[in-house]
């Protein structure tokens, strides 16, 4: 998941990330700390946020802050939704500081504009694209490290004995000769006091005691008993409760509206029309938004609701249509290639000695569905836009403040908390124009809500797909050329105006594992490109993104390649595989803990997948065996190599949980457009992966590289189609191209 989102204003206040130090004057410009504190009624109860700055507190850099009564806060400008990124960024930072990293607390910047937080690869202020932990890993070392390393001078100079004299050890500055000690908090006003090392010196990985070994998550605790605060819990005063009931045709308006029975409603108070935004690339559609003193009064008032909409061009529009429009599109002269990887010279398919394989791969709409909807709490007030919720990418609600109300930058503040998983939902743009534009019609604070079914059909799912992909294969049956075609929309269109008209006109975000970088192997012939198809369906982003269409053709045609050419999957992909001997482990591993080789029992057969993504490496393996008329996954096999692997149970869950998702992409995911309009209302009719369908998990983690993580939350999910469409032909004989696969009836078909 990643976004890319312009910004109307860039800030370039002063150097110091707090430039508005005072506690009065963070409320009245409207910069107010986002802190999530251990309590939720102190995080959620005021609307000032954090307490103002403490006397003599020592913040040497935008990250860390040590407090006199020895307290040691993270500032975390990266979103966690459930993923365990403050887990692994506060082991980073409490390694190089000498503090144990779960007694830190992890808070949100007061300014989350703040230069030093924008994302080095985007140029927004984002989290994303696995690239958390993989990106701020040598940052935040040094932020410990500069942090500890001026604690350490402001003792010895007190003590008067030489720094190198002194250790540190969970909090505490300690002299090895005289056996004096003193904390953090202690040494906090005098450390404040020198000017911060250029250089330090990073803890030998030898010595780690935190990074590398974590098998704690923060907040885990309370997550289980029910008591963490979630945007769901939000209480302001004189807060109004918004649900919206959106364009049920793709682009239409509305014709009329009769809230006469939502008003008589116990409760409700407002009914307003939302505009939608077509203007805005990525924003929201036409609605109709019920506005309450609680969530059911206002969800009985959109249930009263009647509403008229306007005829839509798109109510011609059927998603069952799509494949085939997509896979004609190839053959129309405006289907620009634009080319990933162009490298050899053209063999022609009936060349002497070639034998040629073509197949296509097509995946539908999904949709995100994050455990918990989408909500966010906005307050226009004073001159000021605030926002509390699962702001993922705070550069959002900063575009939905100034295009909505005109506010700037230096106005919006940002009252960030965990959200209950994302996969891509936090990342679109609609529900903050829409509580933008509610709070500044209401002049209260106004908190959005999505049930179920409206977030089934809000729009902006994940693309659907299609892929032609056609090879050939020699004398010696290894691959002689390799041509791919992926036919989608352009991933960014909604949130980057203009991106197109760079000289490359490459869309990085829908030609993931296809580009020269990612691409796993190597032919004569290299012939892969993107070609663009837009339909007028809004799409957004999606946990993998373009990772899980382009691996599933790419390693369901290599298998078929194999096949064709009468060899092991597996030797050859090794053989056909790029001069990287990390990869090429990943695979081995994951051979042998599966069994690759080993005898098994009648009516069992294994299928293999492997992906580059993120700077780490992966092999996933499907156990599949025949159950009456249909075929079961009993077994995944998972094999990653993520570098170093900061918090190895957090890295171990994200694994498990993008297995669990890969899982949902082959067996049952799938949104349909039926005249415009969404088909699938809620979990009855868009099936997701219960427990019972989960197979049995062997994971291992491999730390290929240990001086630098690489990603992981996005990592596992897209081999998994492809494993187990390539264990059931070895089983069956029929090969699946299209997801979601129908297994439970595969011997009738």
């Amino acid at each position: 998941m990643r976004a890319h989102v312009p910004l109307a204003r860039t800030p370039h206040e002063d150097a110091r990330r707090r430039f508005l130090k005072q506690g009065s004057a963070l409320v009245a410009a409207g910069l107010a700390v986002g802190c999530r504190l251990p309590e939720p009624s102190k995080a959620l109860a005021s609307a000032s946020g954090d307490p103002a700055p403490q006397p003599g507190e020592f913040e040497p850099n935008a990250w860390v802050r040590v407090l006199p009564d020895n307290s040691v806060k993270l500032v975390v400008h990266k979103h966690d939704s459930g993923t365990g990124t403050h887990t692994a960024l506060a082991a980073v930072v409490g390694e190089e500081l000498d503090v144990d990293p779960l007694r830190v607390d992890v808070i949100t910047p007061e300014n989350p504009f703040f230069p030093a937080y924008i994302h080095p690869l985007w140029k927004v202020f984002s989290t994303g694209g696995s690239t958390s932990v993989s990106l701020e890993y040598d940052r935040l070392r040094h932020a410990g490290a500069t942090a500890r390393a001026m604690l350490v001078s402001a003792a010895a100079a007190q003590w008067n004995v030489p720094v190198e004299s002194c250790t540190t050890n969970d909090g505490e500055v300690l002299h090895t000769g005289s056996g004096r000690h003193a904390t953090y908090g202690s040494l906090a006003q005098a450390a404040a006091q020198l000017p911060a090392p250029q250089h330090v010196v990073l803890k030998d990985p030898a010595q780690f005691r935190y990074i590398g070994k974590l098998q704690k998550k923060r907040d885990a605790r309370q997550k289980a008993m029910g008591r963490f605060p979630y945007s769901v819990d939000v209480r302001l005063p004189g807060m109004l409760v918004a649900v919206v009931t959106r364009a049920p045709v793709i682009d239409a308006r509305v014709r009329h509206v009769d809230s006469t029975d939502a008003l008589k409603v116990p409760g409700v108070r407002q009914v307003l029309q939302i505009p939608g935004r077509p203007d805005v690339l990525g924003g929201n559609q036409a609605g109709v938004a019920v506005l309450a003193d609680d969530y059911w009064s206002a969800h009985q008032g959109q249930a009263a609701l009647k509403v008229e909409w306007e005829d839509s061009p798109m109510e011609t529009f059927d998603s069952a249509t799509l494949p085939a429009a997509q896979a004609a599109w190839l053959d129309q002269p405006d289907a620009r290639v634009v080319h990933t990887i162009l490298t050899g010279t053209q063999t022609p398919s009936g060349a002497s000695g070639t034998r040629a394989i073509e197949a296509a791969y097509t995946m539908p709409y999904k949709a995100q569905n994050a455990l918990e909807p989408i909500n966010v709490t906005v307050w226009a007030k004073d001159g000021g836009m605030s926002y509390w919720g699962g702001i993922q990418v705070p550069s959002t609600a900063q575009e939905a403040a100034d295009v909505i109300a005109g506010i700037p930058v230096e106005r919006v503040t940002i009252h960030e908390l965990v959200s209950g998983g994302s996969f891509g939902s936090r990342e679109s743009k609609y529900w903050l124009f829409e509580a933008t534009w509610l709070a500044m019609q209401t002049g209260v604070p106004v908190k959005l809500m999505n049930s179920r079914e409206d977030e089934m059909r809000a729009l902006f799912y994940h693309s659907a797909s299609h892929h032609r992909v056609r090879g050939t294969l020699d004398n010696a049956g290894q691959l002689a050329s390799f041509e791919l075609r992926a036919v989608m929309p352009a991933s960014p269109e909604q949130w980057e105006p203009g991106y197109f008209d760079r000289p490359d006109r490459m869309d990085y975000s829908t030609t993931e594992a296809i580009n020269d970088r990612e691409f796993a192997y190597t032919a004569p012939r290299l012939d892969i490109g993107w070609v663009r198809h837009e339909t007028g369906v809004p799409t957004g982003w999606y946990r993998a993104v373009s990772y899980i269409p382009n691996v599933f053709a790419v390693e369901s045609f290599v298998d078929e390649a194999a096949h064709a050419a009468q060899r092991d999957p597996l030797a050859f992909r090794l053989a056909q595989l790029r001069d990287d001997p990390r990869h090429a482990h990943v695979l081995r591993e994951a051979a042998a803990r599966a069994g690759w080789h080993d005898s098994l029992p009648p009516g069992t057969a294994l299928g293999i997948s492997t992906n580059r993504a993120y700077d780490s490496y992966i092999a996933v393996i499907a156990r599949v065996a025949k159950r009456g008329d249909g075929v079961v996954v009993e077994r995944l096999t998972c094999v990653a190599d993520c570098g170093l692997a900061v918090s190895p149970a957090g890295v171990e869950e994200q694994l498990y949980g993008g297995l669990m998702w890969g899982m949902g992409h082959a067996m049952f995911d799938h949104i349909e457009l039926r005249h415009g309009q969404v088909a699938q209302r809620n979990f009855d009719t868009y099936r997701v992966m219960r427990m019972a369908d989960m197979p049995s998990v062997d994971i291992q983690i491999v730390q290929g590289a240990p001086g630098k993580p690489g990603g992981v939350g996005e990592l596992s999910s897209p081999s998994v189609a492809p494993a187990v469409a390539n264990a059931v032909f070895r089983l069956t004989g029929k090969r699946l191209r299209t997801t979601p696969f129908a297994l439970d009836a595969i011997a009738k078909t």
